[in-house]
């Protein structure tokens, strides 16, 4: 048996006084605001779970990142001639320029900037392929790198060639057959370093340009700190600023959009206004006008709800639901060692988990379909048995990281997908579970009936029951038995088995008894009131 404890969840903010670019569940790269949390996809896989993308402070030396054709910051040497609007950009306008290449050799653009010795520089642009299927390559020259820094890059293919110099690179694959290239190298001394952007045919740089062929980019971007998210500039070089997440475990970032504003003493409020509780995230609905100084306890002017729309399912009850349209992504920080996470009252396809700690990156990203088989070994319950869904998702499985960031994604493509329940927590080896596990549906409506034999039944609520007889080993027994007992009326997710989702529970432990009938090992046997359902 497994014991996930949840952690008790509040509000986390991110501060980043700019605004930062990530990629969408399309590939498309978007601008997030300031103080906002950058959660973001990998473009080269978008059936990866997202991530939220925590970066320390960054900064694009370029001046003028997407107008290449701006002549005071980009330079042109070799007839090289920029056409703007000639293919469709990361952002998904049609604003890609394509470097088309003069008659003579060498055609490329440069711009110049400072840097300081031990730099680490990485120059990237965004490419596509182009007429006469040319390449790309992006160079480092001056003394600030001694030997001239030279990588061609074949947009198609994707392979990587070193002209010249020791400098490493990247390549990361887009859609609508976009490729970010990267070259890294750091400085050797301070002063300024010339990069270029410039054409190649099959790996070089010295060919006999034709003054048509060329290929299409964008977002050029020298950075000093090594790779960085997309940083844009106009006339100047930006900073980044860095991401900060603040102190304690709660929800860092939230696409649900928050709909009621919270509560507010001193402002006056309208029969039927909604407002919620900035501590407890319920909604709360004015039942007179002027409502107005009336704190949320008094019921003669509030009607206390449910949980706001984004809260509901960090609630202690799986009736309450979040929904969203196309996708529900959150982000948790734990601020604990959390390897169990379990989401349930799910009305979704798919759900995607990803884990990401600010110095390692992603250590953890799974992706997982609810469609639950189907054929019953027969070709016609393949072919004609309702398709079903699974309504929960677990994992036993996080990394052990105190810092990390958990993203729990959930997704129904053109539709609205829910959930009820969302708990993340460490976990417990509750001992081995004994056979005899069973549960139960308690169905809390009743019916009345009447002497002309008709009843009228008031639908109430339902909850699961679980009773578990586990054994564990003598001396842990005293430690488990503390363990319920600091436990009492916290809601638990128990794994009476970890191979059966039917012997699985979301509830409070109602009772502890504990057998010694023997000297290596003893029992317990527990029962789980489950939450309740509607």
């Amino acid at each position: 048996m497994i014991i996930v404890d949840p952690v008790a969840l509040g509000d986390v903010a991110c501060t980043r006084a700019s605004p930062k670019w990530v990629y969408d569940r399309t590939g498309t790269l978007v601008e997030v605001p300031a103080n906002t949390l950058g959660v973001t996809y990998d473009p080269a896989d978008l059936s990866r779970a997202p991530y939220a993308l925590v970066e320390p402070e960054g900064r694009n030396l370029l001046r003028y990142s997407e107008q290449f054709d701006n002549v005071g910051a980009w330079g042109r040497q070799g007839g090289v001639t920029l056409d703007p609007g000639a293919a469709l950009a990361p952002n998904g306008q049609m604003v890609a320029m394509q470097l088309r290449e003069g008659q003579t050799t060498g055609a490329y653009i440069t711009q110049t900037a400072a840097v300081e010795l031990g730099d680490r520089l990485a120059l990237s642009v965004y490419a596509k392929l182009g007429p006469g299927e040319r390449g790309l390559a992006l160079i480092f020259t001056g003394p600030t790198v001694a030997v001239n820094q030279i990588v061609s890059f074949d947009l198609g293919t994707l392979d990587v060639t070193a002209i010249s110099g020791s400098s490493e690179w990247l390549v990361e694959r887009l859609p609508n057959a976009l490729v970010r290239c990267t070259i890294i190298f750091t400085a050797v001394a301070s002063g300024f370093v010339a990069v270029q952007i410039r054409p190649t045919l099959n790996g070089s740089i010295t060919y006999a340009c034709d003054g048509v062929s060329g290929n299409y980019i964008f977002g050029a971007m020298l950075a000093n700190r090594g790779p960085s998210s997309y940083i844009k500039t106009e006339d100047a070089p930006v900073t980044r600023a860095a991401d900060v997440i603040g102190a304690g475990a709660g929800l860092v970032y939230s696409n649900v959009p928050m709909v009621e504003l919270p509560y507010n003493a001193a402002t006056t409020y309208a029969k039927d206004a909604a407002v919620y509780d900035p501590v407890t995230k319920i909604v709360y609905w004015s039942m007179q006008a002027a409502n107005v100084g009336k704190p949320l306890s008094d019921g003669s002017w509030w009607n206390k709800r449910t949980a706001i729309n984004r809260w509901a399912m960090f609630d202690d009850r799986n009736s309450t639901v979040t929904s969203n349209p196309q996708e529900i992504i959150t982000v948790i920080s734990a601020k604990a060692i959390t390897q169990g996470l379990f989401a349930g009252a799910l009305d979704a396809s798919e759900v995607r988990v990803s884990m990401a700690h600010p110095t390692r990156g992603v250590v953890y990203s799974e992706t997982r379909r609810l469609v639950l088989p189907r054929s019953g070994s027969s070709f016609y319950g393949w072919c004609f048995n309702r398709l079903r869904m699974r309504t929960w998702f677990r994992t036993l499985k996080l990394p052990v990281f105190a810092n990390a960031l958990v993203t729990i994604a959930i997704l129904k493509s053109g539709g609205v997908p829910k959930c009820g329940m969302a708990m993340l927590g460490p976990t417990e080896d509750g001992g081995g579970t004994l056979m005899g596990l069973s549960t139960e549906l308690k169905d809390y409506s009743t019916t009345t009936f009447f002497p002309d034999g008709s009843s009228d039944t008031v639908v109430r609520g339902f909850s699961k029951r679980m009773s578990v007889d586990v054994t564990v080993e003598r001396d842990r027994v005293e430690a488990l038995e503390d363990y319920f007992a600091k436990r009492r009326q916290k809601t638990l997710v128990i794994f009476g088995s970890t191979l059966r989702g039917d012997a699985m529970l979301v509830g409070k432990v109602s009772s502890f008894r504990k057998v010694i009938d023997s000297y290596p090992r003893s029992k317990m046997a527990l029962q789980v009131e489950g939450v309740l359902s509607q």
